[in-house]
Protein backbone atom coordinates (compact mmCIF):
# COMPACT_ATOMS: atom_id res chain seq x y z
CA UNK A 1 0.00 0.00 0.00
CA UNK A 2 1.75 3.27 -1.07
CA UNK A 3 2.34 6.13 1.76
CA UNK A 4 -0.68 8.90 2.00
CA UNK A 5 1.14 12.18 2.62
CA UNK A 6 -0.82 15.38 3.60
CA UNK A 7 -0.24 18.32 1.75
CA UNK A 8 -1.60 21.65 2.94
CA UNK A 9 -3.63 23.71 0.82
CA UNK A 10 -2.26 26.57 -0.58
CA UNK A 11 -3.70 29.96 -0.41
CA UNK A 12 -7.26 31.35 -0.62
CA UNK A 13 -8.13 33.64 -3.77
CA UNK A 14 -10.76 35.14 -5.69
CA UNK A 15 -11.70 33.72 -9.15
CA UNK A 16 -11.93 36.74 -11.98
CA UNK A 17 -15.55 37.13 -12.62
CA UNK A 18 -17.28 36.94 -16.06
CA UNK A 19 -19.99 39.03 -17.19
CA UNK A 20 -22.49 38.76 -14.79
CA UNK A 21 -20.88 36.01 -12.32
CA UNK A 22 -20.06 37.03 -9.36
CA UNK A 23 -16.51 36.21 -7.77
CA UNK A 24 -16.17 32.80 -5.89
CA UNK A 25 -13.45 32.17 -3.57
CA UNK A 26 -10.65 29.00 -4.63
CA UNK A 27 -8.81 27.33 -2.45
CA UNK A 28 -4.89 26.87 -4.40
CA UNK A 29 -2.41 23.89 -4.21
CA UNK A 30 0.56 24.13 -7.35
CA UNK A 31 -0.03 21.07 -9.30
CA UNK A 32 4.10 20.18 -9.08
CA UNK A 33 3.80 19.72 -5.77
CA UNK A 34 1.19 17.10 -5.95
CA UNK A 35 3.07 15.69 -9.02
CA UNK A 36 6.11 15.03 -6.72
CA UNK A 37 4.76 13.48 -4.36
CA UNK A 38 3.16 11.11 -6.75
CA UNK A 39 6.36 10.58 -8.81
CA UNK A 40 7.71 9.28 -5.50
CA UNK A 41 5.17 6.58 -5.36
CA UNK A 42 3.04 8.41 -2.69
CA UNK A 43 -0.76 9.08 -2.66
CA UNK A 44 -0.87 12.82 -1.91
CA UNK A 45 -4.10 14.28 -0.11
CA UNK A 46 -4.57 17.97 0.01
CA UNK A 47 -5.74 19.39 3.77
CA UNK A 48 -7.54 22.45 4.06
CA UNK A 49 -7.64 24.90 6.10
CA UNK A 50 -10.97 23.37 7.69
CA UNK A 51 -9.33 20.72 9.37
CA UNK A 52 -7.73 22.50 11.64
CA UNK A 53 -9.86 21.35 14.48
CA UNK A 54 -9.23 17.94 13.27
CA UNK A 55 -5.51 17.98 13.38
CA UNK A 56 -4.71 15.31 15.55
CA UNK A 57 -7.20 12.67 13.80
CA UNK A 58 -6.09 13.88 10.41
CA UNK A 59 -2.58 13.18 11.30
CA UNK A 60 -3.55 9.72 12.62
CA UNK A 61 -4.79 9.07 8.83
CA UNK A 62 -1.76 10.10 7.10
CA UNK A 63 1.93 8.30 6.95
CA UNK A 64 3.28 11.83 6.37
CA UNK A 65 2.70 15.76 6.29
CA UNK A 66 4.41 17.79 3.41
CA UNK A 67 3.81 22.32 3.77
CA UNK A 68 4.52 24.46 0.89
CA UNK A 69 5.19 27.58 -0.14
CA UNK A 70 3.13 30.66 0.00
CA UNK A 71 2.03 33.62 1.67
CA UNK A 72 3.63 35.28 4.60
CA UNK A 73 3.64 33.29 8.15
CA UNK A 74 2.20 36.14 10.89
CA UNK A 75 4.72 37.78 12.84
CA UNK A 76 2.12 37.71 15.87
CA UNK A 77 3.51 34.21 15.80
CA UNK A 78 6.79 34.78 17.45
CA UNK A 79 5.79 37.96 19.39
CA UNK A 80 6.13 40.64 16.57
CA UNK A 81 4.09 43.00 15.10
CA UNK A 82 3.28 43.10 10.92
CA UNK A 83 6.72 44.93 9.88
CA UNK A 84 5.80 46.88 6.53
CA UNK A 85 3.41 46.37 3.82
CA UNK A 86 5.57 43.60 1.90
CA UNK A 87 4.47 41.40 4.86
CA UNK A 88 1.30 39.68 3.56
CA UNK A 89 -0.05 36.86 6.63
CA UNK A 90 -2.21 33.99 6.00
CA UNK A 91 -3.58 33.34 9.95
CA UNK A 92 -5.96 30.39 8.67
CA UNK A 93 -2.99 28.62 6.69
CA UNK A 94 -0.67 29.53 10.04
CA UNK A 95 -3.18 28.00 11.93
CA UNK A 96 -3.29 24.60 10.23
CA UNK A 97 0.13 24.34 10.13
CA UNK A 98 1.11 24.90 13.07
CA UNK A 99 -1.61 22.30 14.41
CA UNK A 100 -0.32 19.60 12.05
CA UNK A 101 3.03 19.73 13.13
CA UNK A 102 2.31 19.77 16.72
CA UNK A 103 0.00 16.75 15.99
CA UNK A 104 2.82 15.09 13.66
CA UNK A 105 5.93 15.46 16.61
CA UNK A 106 3.88 14.07 19.25
CA UNK A 107 3.41 11.10 16.42
CA UNK A 108 6.89 11.16 15.16
CA UNK A 109 5.81 11.64 11.74
CA UNK A 110 8.31 12.37 8.89
CA UNK A 111 7.71 16.43 7.32
CA UNK A 112 9.38 17.80 4.88
CA UNK A 113 8.48 21.89 4.63
CA UNK A 114 9.23 23.75 1.53
CA UNK A 115 9.97 27.43 1.50
CA UNK A 116 7.08 29.06 3.35
CA UNK A 117 6.64 25.93 5.44
CA UNK A 118 10.50 25.76 6.24
CA UNK A 119 9.67 29.22 8.30
CA UNK A 120 6.26 27.84 9.80
CA UNK A 121 8.77 24.42 11.12
CA UNK A 122 11.01 27.11 12.37
CA UNK A 123 8.32 29.24 14.14
CA UNK A 124 6.40 26.22 15.85
CA UNK A 125 10.00 25.34 17.14
CA UNK A 126 9.83 28.95 18.47
CA UNK A 127 11.76 30.72 16.60
CA UNK A 128 11.83 33.63 14.52
CA UNK A 129 12.06 35.39 11.23
CA UNK A 130 13.66 37.92 9.19
CA UNK A 131 9.98 39.41 8.10
CA UNK A 132 11.19 41.27 4.84
CA UNK A 133 14.75 40.76 4.06
CA UNK A 134 15.10 43.64 1.49
CA UNK A 135 13.92 45.93 3.99
CA UNK A 136 15.95 44.08 6.63
CA UNK A 137 19.28 42.95 4.80
CA UNK A 138 19.72 45.07 1.87
CA UNK A 139 23.44 43.90 2.02
CA UNK A 140 22.01 40.73 1.05
CA UNK A 141 21.64 38.61 -2.38
CA UNK A 142 18.57 38.86 -3.69
CA UNK A 143 16.40 35.97 -2.47
CA UNK A 144 13.69 36.07 -5.19
CA UNK A 145 14.74 35.44 -8.27
CA UNK A 146 13.34 36.04 -11.83
CA UNK A 147 12.23 34.51 -14.61
CA UNK A 148 12.27 31.03 -14.68
CA UNK A 149 11.61 28.97 -12.00
CA UNK A 150 13.30 25.98 -12.90
CA UNK A 151 16.29 27.34 -12.74
CA UNK A 152 19.03 27.94 -10.07
CA UNK A 153 18.81 31.30 -8.04
CA UNK A 154 22.16 30.65 -6.27
CA UNK A 155 23.87 27.85 -4.52
CA UNK A 156 23.89 26.88 -1.14
CA UNK A 157 26.59 25.24 0.57
CA UNK A 158 25.46 22.32 3.21
CA UNK A 159 26.79 20.42 6.38
CA UNK A 160 29.02 17.20 6.09
CA UNK A 161 26.97 14.31 8.10
CA UNK A 162 23.43 15.88 7.33
CA UNK A 163 20.34 14.37 6.54
CA UNK A 164 20.25 16.95 3.68
CA UNK A 165 23.54 15.89 2.46
CA UNK A 166 23.27 12.00 2.74
CA UNK A 167 20.10 12.91 0.41
CA UNK A 168 21.55 14.98 -2.18
CA UNK A 169 25.01 14.00 -1.80
CA UNK A 170 26.56 17.17 -2.27
CA UNK A 171 28.32 19.77 0.16
CA UNK A 172 27.26 22.02 -2.58
CA UNK A 173 23.91 22.71 -4.63
CA UNK A 174 22.11 25.23 -7.01
CA UNK A 175 18.52 25.81 -6.05
CA UNK A 176 16.06 28.30 -6.63
CA UNK A 177 14.63 31.18 -4.55
CA UNK A 178 11.23 32.84 -4.60
CA UNK A 179 11.11 34.39 -0.72
CA UNK A 180 11.65 37.32 1.11
CA UNK A 181 11.07 35.82 4.56
CA UNK A 182 13.84 33.79 6.22
CA UNK A 183 14.86 32.05 8.86
CA UNK A 184 15.84 34.40 12.15
CA UNK A 185 16.74 32.96 15.55
CA UNK A 186 16.66 29.20 15.28
CA UNK A 187 13.52 27.52 16.76
CA UNK A 188 14.32 24.62 19.87
CA UNK A 189 15.81 21.16 18.36
CA UNK A 190 16.37 22.34 15.10
CA UNK A 191 20.05 21.66 13.52
CA UNK A 192 20.91 24.41 10.35
CA UNK A 193 22.09 22.41 7.83
CA UNK A 194 22.42 24.71 4.48
CA UNK A 195 23.30 28.14 4.09
CA UNK A 196 23.26 30.36 1.16
CA UNK A 197 26.40 32.56 0.73
CA UNK A 198 24.85 35.23 2.63
CA UNK A 199 24.74 33.33 5.55
CA UNK A 200 21.01 32.70 5.89
CA UNK A 201 20.13 29.22 7.28
CA UNK A 202 18.21 27.22 3.78
CA UNK A 203 17.64 24.49 5.38
CA UNK A 204 17.29 22.27 9.38
CA UNK A 205 16.50 19.51 10.48
CA UNK A 206 15.98 17.53 13.94
CA UNK A 207 18.26 14.89 14.54
CA UNK A 208 16.37 13.26 17.30
CA UNK A 209 13.13 12.72 14.77
CA UNK A 210 12.47 10.21 12.08
CA UNK A 211 12.67 12.35 9.10
CA UNK A 212 11.86 16.49 10.11
CA UNK A 213 13.41 18.48 7.11
CA UNK A 214 12.90 22.07 5.96
CA UNK A 215 14.14 23.80 2.61
CA UNK A 216 13.46 27.14 1.77
CA UNK A 217 14.27 26.85 -1.92
CA UNK A 218 11.21 24.56 -4.47
CA UNK A 219 12.75 21.51 -5.37
CA UNK A 220 9.27 20.23 -6.31
CA UNK A 221 10.29 23.03 -9.73
CA UNK A 222 13.74 21.28 -10.50
CA UNK A 223 12.43 17.56 -10.76
CA UNK A 224 14.50 17.58 -14.16
CA UNK A 225 17.99 17.52 -11.32
CA UNK A 226 18.09 14.01 -9.17
CA UNK A 227 19.16 15.73 -6.30
CA UNK A 228 15.26 17.53 -5.97
CA UNK A 229 13.93 14.34 -6.69
CA UNK A 230 15.99 12.57 -3.92
CA UNK A 231 14.22 15.28 -1.55
CA UNK A 232 10.73 13.36 -2.37
CA UNK A 233 12.05 10.15 -2.86
CA UNK A 234 13.84 10.23 0.95
CA UNK A 235 11.03 11.81 2.09
CA UNK A 236 8.33 8.86 0.82
CA UNK A 237 10.71 6.29 2.02
CA UNK A 238 10.49 7.29 5.74
CA UNK A 239 6.21 7.83 5.40
CA UNK A 240 6.83 4.17 3.92
CA UNK A 241 8.48 2.96 6.80
CA UNK A 242 6.20 4.82 9.34
CA UNK A 243 2.90 3.65 7.54
CA UNK A 244 4.40 -0.40 8.42
CA UNK A 245 4.44 0.31 11.45
CA UNK A 246 0.72 2.15 11.41
CA UNK A 247 -2.39 0.45 12.39
CA UNK A 248 -4.22 2.86 10.90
Amino acid sequence: MPAIIGVTSGDAFRERSAEGVPNRPHAALKQDYLDAVAGAGAIPIVIAPEATPAADEVVSRIDGLMLVGGVDVHPANYGEEVLNASVTPGPERDALELALLQAAFRRDLPVLAICRGHQVLNVARGGTLWQDLPSQLPAGLRHSQRGDPHSPGHEIRIADGSLLHRIVGFNLLATNSFHHQAIRALGQGLRPTAWSSDDLVEAVEDPSRRFVLGIQWHPEEMLDAAPHRALFASFVEAAEEKAGESTR
